[in-house]
């Protein structure tokens, strides 16, 4: 729409012979009410207009099914917060589990206790992995949904 060259409120084109606003006579007279063409003024192979590629479903699964206990697949969807509390206590969890099996039992040979515990953590993480694979309405950190 064009503006008036009295009081520079929007009017329409068909308001030629008197600005329903100011009442100024021919209010469009020396201005150019033409629409721009936008596409030829923007350059969209420049970095700022960067296409965006969504996140797959598939992919979050299977690095929490393998990589779960890392915080892998929050690292993928861009939950930076989410994923290092995810990690630290994972670690904890199989530290704790491991310790905990190895005083009960009264066994000396810690590192089996540490690989039932991780096991666990990784059932654990591949379950929540499910999630990732049948949530529908799943978004990344930018709120974008994951595909």
């Amino acid at each position: 729409m064009p503006n008036c060259r009295e009081c520079g409120s929007r009017i329409s084109k068909f308001d030629r012979d008197i600005c329903p606003v100011c009442g100024c006579r021919f209010p469009l007279e020396g201005t150019n009410s033409e629409t721009a063409d936008i596409t030829s003024q923007i350059d969209i192979h420049s970095p700022e207009f960067k296409q965006y590629k969504p996140h797959k479903r598939m992919s979050a699964f299977l690095l929490s099914l393998f990589l779960g206990w890392s915080g892998a697949p929050l690292f993928y969807l861009g939950y930076l917060k989410t994923a290092l509390i995810w990690l630290f206590s994972n670690l904890i969890l199989i530290a704790g589990i491991g310790s905990i099996f190895a005083f009960v039992l009264h066994f000396d040979v810690y590192v089996s206790f540490f690989a039932i515990a991780f096991v666990i953590v990784f059932v654990l993480n591949a379950l929540f992995g499910l999630l990732f694979l049948f949530k529908n309405d799943l978004k990344d950190a930018k709120g974008e949904f994951v595909k």
